[in-house]
């Protein structure tokens, strides 16, 4: 007779209720355990899923900026090619005098240098973006009077226009601010450029003006132009990589897309922001650019993604 059967009925029934439990225990287990690699199968396949959009998305971006840049860049070099040819034409005409051939010169020489220099300008945006995405901009900090360096900016980009005219009208005061000189200038620049690319004419009103964000003592300065304005779509898209406005420039060429991206990505470093606002297409524009009064950095730049 085994031991069980020689067991009192009660520790029978007691070892059989044992026996059940540890059954259900492993059972529970064993469900456990395959739930657990369904979870983790289940888990790997989300991740492998996002990691194929993620590639199908790069190539997209990449694809997207490729085509971009050979459009861009194919006009001024087809303007290059054909102003040279047309140079070593006039170089090649006996019969002209040399002052003609010289006058000449000159203009298909300024029209070359012209498109070389915007070239230049796509290639530095490109290189811009690149050292962005690397985190490589580091900033040199100083104490920066943000109302100078706007009326300096003005004046440059109002010699570069015969047909608008630029006012910057400060509050009194208006402490200056802990930044990166050139890297805000270089963002006011950007500004004031689009401003005079976007309209045909008029008056473009920079003003600066002591502000608060969340509490924190701010600097602001606002670019206001009387141009083609901006759908309410594209009022925070155009900070995107390659995006470009609905409507076309009325002045100057279109570029890569990539000036505001940067910009925003400056400020933001600086613990400040850039933002449009615009009540709508044919009502002129108004860009804002804010600093922080107190040095406030970001602790690096965002990355591209």
């Amino acid at each position: 007779m085994s031991t069980e059967e020689e067991c009192p009925p009660e520790d029978r029934k007691e070892l059989e209720a044992w026996r059940g439990l540890a059954l259900a225990l492993f059972q529970t287990l064993a469900e456990t355990r395959a739930d657990q690699i369904s979870d983790g199968d289940r888990y790997a396949a989300e991740q492998s899923a996002q990691r194929a959009s993620f590639e199908r998305q790069l190539v997209q971006v990449r694809e997207d900026f490729l085509g971009l840049v050979a459009h861009e860049l194919k006009t001024p070099v087809a303007v290059i090619k054909a102003y040279a040819e047309v140079l070593e034409a006039q170089m090649a005409e006996p019969e002209l005098s040399e002052a003609t051939i010289h006058g000449e010169h000159r203009e298909v020489v300024a029209h070359i240098l012209d498109q070389a220099q915007f070239m230049s300008g796509l290639i530095e945006e490109i290189l811009e973006v690149q050292r962005l995405q690397l985190g490589k901009v580091p900033l040199e900090l100083s104490r920066l009077d943000l109302v100078q360096l706007a009326r300096s900016a003005a004046d440059e980009i109002e010699h570069t226009t015969h047909t608008h005219t630029i006012r910057v009208v400060a509050d009194e005061g208006l402490q200056p601010v802990q930044a990166d000189r050139r890297r805000i200038r270089q963002v006011v620049i950007n500004l004031l450029e689009n401003a005079v690319k976007y309209s045909s004419n008029g008056e473009i009103q920079v003003r600066l003006e002591r502000g608060k964000h969340r509490g924190n003592p701010m600097a602001l300065l606002s670019v206001h132009d009387e141009g083609i304005g901006l759908e309410q779509a594209d009022v925070d898209r155009i900070f995107d990589r390659f995006v470009q406005t609905s409507g076309v420039p009325v002045r100057g060429h279109a570029g890569l897309g990539l000036g505001l991206y940067v910009a925003r990505q400056i400020a933001r470093a600086h613990g400040g922001d850039v933002w449009a606002e615009s009540p709508g297409r044919g009502s002129g524009s108004t860009f804002h650019l804010r600093l922080p009064l107190e040095a406030r950095l970001a602790i690096e730049l965002p990355m591209l993604i």
